[in-house]
């Protein structure tokens, strides 16, 4: 388990799947994490979410640290180790946002990454319409390297995705 200033990040159990679906079918986060059409998401859709924090290299549960409250989670993974790139995702409960939380878990898990992982980058992707996560990513010293021109169909419209990375020597002037 590891602490920030306000947050805890500890492994996921069998029991936050409940919480992990709940974070999911919430109608202002879904769009925003998948690609998929937004429809209701099952108890069948558990078995997704434990192998997707079974497989990263660092998934995390974020909880509040003062009252210990679910608040969504984050994960880091290495697909290919001989490129030294790490895919990064994170998400939260509506009630936290625009509260600097996502930075601080964000901010941690991008440190722990380069720390520990030997990683030469972290990679994510992200719709071009999320303006917030955008200025989070921006400003822990994630560059646009790519936008791929109507790849998603998404409340009746098309939008771009982005492609954003940071490098280690990137990173490195941010410490």
């Amino acid at each position: 388990m590891f602490t920030t200033e306000r947050l805890i990040l500890r492994p996921y159990v069998e029991n936050d799947l409940d919480d992990l679906l709940r974070l999911w079918n919430d109608p202002l986060v879904q769009p925003l994490v998948t690609k998929e059409g937004v429809t209701l998401l099952g108890p069948k859709f558990k078995d997704t979410l434990r192998a997707q924090m079974d497989q990263a290299t660092f998934g995390a549960i974020i909880a509040l640290k003062e009252t210990g409250e679910f608040m969504g989670h984050g994960s880091v993974t290495v697909i290919q180790p001989k490129n030294r790139d790490g895919s990064f995702g994170i998400c939260l409960l509506p009630k936290f946002w625009n509260s600097g939380y996502g930075t601080e878990a964000m901010k941690f898990m991008v440190d722990h990454s380069f720390k520990w992982f030997c990683l030469n980058r972290l990679s994510l992707g992200v719709l071009a319409n999320n303006a917030r996560a955008i200025a989070v990513y921006e400003k822990l010293g994630f560059v646009m390297e790519g936008r791929k021109r109507q790849a998603v169909w998404a409340d009746n419209q098309w939008e771009d995705t982005l492609s954003m990375g940071i490098l280690r020597d990137e990173w490195e002037k941010t410490k």
